[in-house]
């Protein structure tokens, strides 16, 4: 199933972007991990933004790409989802953050105190390597939408 598919299931569909919502969304990105980074707040908020932080870079990689999700529920998964086909994620990759999803979750919902520091130090690492791996895909597939 690619994009296209999702957009005939209205899980998603087309609309264009410009550079400056991709970099607005960026500035999302930026704005979670500088939170993320303050190690005076706990360990489930930080978690929390860290996983925004995925969430915003899987939307940059869905716009970039000319799609929208749908607003519906689960929304959030069709966007993580959406990797496989946009930045060409493995099928590992979005298993990993569909995980952390499940995480944030109980952590919001359920249970305070609910998140490890491994799995703090794991998502923070998740975090940086889909970043570099969503500002690389930009670069190479969608110059046009990088502001100078």
């Amino acid at each position: 199933m690619g994009l296209d598919r999702y957009a005939e299931n209205a899980w998603l569909r087309k609309e264009p972007t410009s550079p400056q919502e991709i970099a607005g969304l960026m500035s999302i990105v930026a704005r979670c991990m500088k939170d993320a980074s303050v190690e005076d707040i706990s360990d489930d908020l930080r978690f929390y933004t860290s996983f925004n932080a995925l969430l915003a870079l899987a939307d940059i990689a869905l716009r970039a790409s000319g799609y929208r999700t749908a607003s519906q529920q689960g929304h959030h998964t069709r966007t993580i989802e959406t990797l496989e086909f946009t930045i060409e994620a493995d099928s590992k990759l979005v298993r990993k953050i569909l995980a952390f999803s499940k995480k944030r979750n109980t952590a919001s919902y359920d249970s305070a105190g609910s998140i490890s520091e491994e799995e703090l130090r794991q998502i923070l690492a998740t975090v940086q390597d889909l970043d570099d791996r969503v500002r690389t895909w930009l670069r190479t597939t969608h110059p046009e939408l990088q502001l100078l």
